[in-house]
């Protein structure tokens, strides 16, 4: 008879062999008593400006929906809430859908994305002890640990194993001859949790979306080495998810989410309106920080410690622009999920799957929905952006809100990192990183 170990992997191979199946056992969540408001959960970074966007402007309303931001710790708290239906949508990593669909590591369940939410957003930040040890960049970092191997280990956080941030901080690793899978030792905190981890002295450095990289800059604890952005030009970074059930049964609702944020993606992307978005997001609702921490990435120049410059295309939010979950953009996905994780055997990944769940026709429908409540035409409020390569328009206010004051100038005049100061207003529950990344 086989030993307990051996009869689950060999329980495990024939299940492999035989292929997973979605669960057919809805898993049961909270009794919900506002069935008709949209529960939509995201984490507090930039690359989900886009949902707060829509609801500070009224454009959820304007879209006929009733919708409830959730701001939850971390990505795998809004998986499980996802999967136990607590939340209708969220901004994801886009990386999730492969996980969600091919059950790594959950319960498999049938999901989809409509929408990108935008492209870069990240960067990597180190502690100030490195710049002190004369690090300054991938190759003086390698030079660093290769002199102190044996007597010095080196620890670096990422938001998840699936993700453009361990993807881009291997990347940028390897350009400086170091192993990430033996010269150092990567882990995974929570991206809110990033920049007290690296002020407690456990992390040497982090690859997050902002603002985590900027509250250690102002703090003074670290500094911002290169943007994603830099690593990896364009690249995808968090989607918004939903279980297909969601989006078979309730289409109507789903598109006029997506065309609402279709919407406020364009006054993102408005280099004018930055300000004001920093000021949506800094509020105790939302991100709950100084708006400092947002205003480096969003309007720049960007301060990373010890100097500053302008970061092209630091965070691009336009969907007209990189919105569509296109076949490129979701192979870069799956590329990443297949190669970084070490999926390489799950029988259910497999690139005819990609779309099945990266669907550009849902965000095709909902531009022509967004497309008709405007009247057709594209030069309303929120359709002004154009191609990236135009100049970008004045200031658009909501038409919900009228006799708003224009924002006062963004408060991103210091040239170097003030002292420590109470830049979060907000601390979140402790709690391990095992149980809220």
């Amino acid at each position: 008879m086989d030993p307990p170990a051996g009869r689950a992997a060999s329980g495990m191979a024939a299940a492999s062999s035989r292929g997973m199946r979605f669960a057919k056992t809805k898993i049961t969540g909270r009794h919900r008593k506002d069935s008709h408001v949209l529960q939509v959960g995201y984490a507090a970074t930039i690359d989900c400006a886009v949902l707060i966007a829509a609801q500070e402007l009224g454009l959820f309303r304007k879209h006929g929906l009733e919708v409830h931001l959730s701001r939850e710790v971390g990505w795998t708290t809004i998986r499980e809430k996802l999967l136990h239906e607590e939340l209708d949508a969220a901004a994801a990593h886009a990386s999730m859908l492969f996980t969600i669909y091919c059950g790594i590591g959950v319960v498999r369940r049938a999901c989809v994305s409509g929408m990108l939410l935008g492209r870069n957003g990240s960067a990597i930040t180190l502690a100030t002890e490195l710049w002190n040890l004369g690090v300054r960049d991938a190759a003086t970092l390698g030079k660093v640990i290769h002199e102190l191997k044996g007597r010095r280990h080196f620890t670096f956080g990422v938001v998840q194993e699936l993700s453009s941030q361990n993807f881009n901080l291997r990347k940028w690793l390897r350009s400086g001859g170091i192993d990430p899978d033996h010269d150092v030792r990567v882990v995974v905190i929570p991206s809110a949790l990033m920049h007290d981890m690296l002020r407690a002295h456990h992390l040497d450095g982090y690859c997050v979306a902002e603002p985590w990289n900027s509250a250690a800059v102002l703090e003074g604890t670290g500094w911002t080495v290169v943007a994603s952005s830099e690593v990896e030009p364009n690249h995808p970074e968090k989607a918004l998810l939903v279980l297909q059930e969601f989006a078979e049964k309730r289409e109507e609702e789903h598109l006029r989410l997506i065309a609402a944020l279709i919407e406020a993606s364009q006054f993102c992307d408005v280099p004018e309106n930055r300000p004001e978005l920093a000021r949506m997001l800094a509020q105790p609702d939302y991100f709950d920080v100084d708006k400092r921490l947002l205003t480096n990435a969003l309007v720049g120049p960007f301060q990373f410690g010890h100097g500053r410059r302008v970061v092209k295309d630091f965070v691009i939010y336009d969907a007209l622009q990189v919105g569509a979950p296109s076949r490129a953009a979701s192979k870069w996905v799956f590329d990443l999920v297949h190669n970084l994780g070490g999926n390489e055997a799950n029988p259910a990944l497999r690139s005819e799957i990609i779309p099945k769940i990266f669907r550009e026709d849902i965000f095709n429908k909902a531009i022509k929905l967004a497309d008709h409540l405007n009247g057709g035409q594209r030069d309303g409020p929120f359709f002004r952006c154009g191609a990236r390569s135009e100049p970008g328009p004045a200031p658009v206010l909501p038409p919900s809100a009228p006799g708003r004051q224009s924002p006062p100038p963004a408060d991103n005049t210091f040239t170097k990192a003030p002292p420590l100061a109470p830049f979060i207003t907000h601390r979140l529950p402790e709690a391990s990183a095992a149980l809220c990344v």
